[in-house]
């Protein structure tokens, strides 16, 4: 599941991972111990009130961000739903991502901006709260200054050229700017990450060496894991070279079979279990609506005796998580968000009407029809 709901701002729905209690909980511990260091003064019930009020102002710093990125997207005519907030960055299924070079280069420049411009706002109101000298403006300052700090690094850790972070979303887009090639951005894109994710890896080590192991630690992996992200772009490209002409109906199951969602779950599930049958995701409909589908996934998080009491709409994954594509939708584009949403099939519409769902298993089967890949072979979807 993408988040949980907690509000609705200008009309996008905003969401959220249990694990920002973890974050933010941490976020919490560091700022009373910096405090001790710079406001020596301030007594322990001042320093958990000002951290607390840190980690909730990091918490609405990053929502600015994302909403930024979300509000910059739909002003360029982009449709966002809804959006799910992140940590220092990192993409989910629910990111606004523009379809041509110059709009995608300005929502990815609107996060860190926003969290910049942020960072400037706050440091004014610090500097004015410093200045007056009261007690209780000099904790205004002190929380000021933290969150000065933190937005400049939400915004700095984002402009690192390294997918998926805003920095390597920016790469990405000015080569597409200058080339006119999608694709050559993407190439951009794995090579800065690449370098990226090497030099954080040596900074890291070498900083575990010379200073606190836990934070050169955290550095190495974090350079590790633009390394490996960089990877998945390259494993991106040899898909698009598969099915770069490919539209969504070339692959996709025709005519699918649909469920209601007051139906009890044990209506299918062996059938979508079956590693013989060709169905691994059904479309839930509701007066001739999709609302939802159920896939193999969600089936198998369900005990089998719960399946006869528990209801398709209890389990079924549904809007916003849920993407849906056109028929005459790219297979590239179709297949990354199919796998960035985590989903064993996604509907595909014909305006309103639905007239098909794409699964992995229908791309892998259309790929060895066409001879793509050869049977037995691997085929990088």
């Amino acid at each position: 599941m993408i988040g949980v709901p907690i509000a609705r701002l200008f009309g996008i729905e905003i969401r959220v991972q249990l694990g920002w209690i973890i974050v933010l909980a941490l976020i919490a511990v560091l700022a009373v111990n910096e405090l001790e260091t710079v406001e020596p003064t301030l007594g322990d019930a001042g320093r958990w009130l000002v951290a607390g009020l840190v980690a909730l102002g990091f918490f609405c710093s990053a929502v600015i961000h994302d909403l930024a990125h979300a509000l910059v997207a739909r002003r360029r005519g982009v449709e966002v739903p809804s959006i799910a907030v992140s940590f220092f960055g990192g993409s989910t299924p629910l990111d606004p991502t523009a379809p041509n070079a110059r709009d995608e280069l300005a929502t990815a420049v609107a996060g860190p901006a926003a969290s910049i411009a942020l960072a400037g706002v706050l440091g004014l109101i610090g500097l004015a709260a410093g200045s007056v000298g009261n007690e209780g403006f000099k904790l205004v300052a002190a929380l000021m200054g933290v969150l000065v700090v933190l937005n400049l690094i939400l915004g700095g850790v984002n402009l690192v050229p390294a997918y998926p972070l805003d920095g390597g979303r920016i790469v990405r887009a000015l080569i597409w700017l200058r080339k006119g090639s999608e694709r050559a951005g993407w190439v951009s894109a794995a090579a800065t990450g690449r370098l990226a994710g090497i030099l954080a890896v040596v900074v890291g080590l070498a900083a575990s060496i010379l200073g606190p192991v836990t934070t050169g630690a955290m550095i190495a992996l974090s350079g590790w894991f633009l390394f490996l992200s960089a990877r998945t772009i390259s494993d991106r490209l040899r898909v698009e070279a598969l099915i770069g002409g490919l539209h969504v109906e070339d692959a996709m199951e025709r005519t699918p079979v649909t469920v209601q969602p007051g139906l009890t779950v044990d209506t299918l599930a062996s059938q979508l279990l079956d590693g013989e049958s060709a169905m691994t995701a059904v479309p839930v409909v509701q007066a001739d609506q999709v609302v939802g589908i159920l896939g193999v996934r969600e089936v198998r998080r369900l005990r089998p005796n719960k399946w006869a009491t528990t209801r398709v709409e209890e389990v079924m994954v549904k809007p916003p998580r849920l993407p849906v594509v056109a028929v005459r939708d790219t297979l590239v584009v179709a297949l990354e968000r199919l796998q960035r949403a985590g989903l064993d099939g996604i509907p595909v519409l014909d305006g309103e009407a639905l007239v098909g769902v794409l699964t992995r298993r229908s791309v892998g089967q259309m790929l060895h029809e066409r001879g793509l890949v050869p049977r037995g072979g691997r085929s990088a979807i």
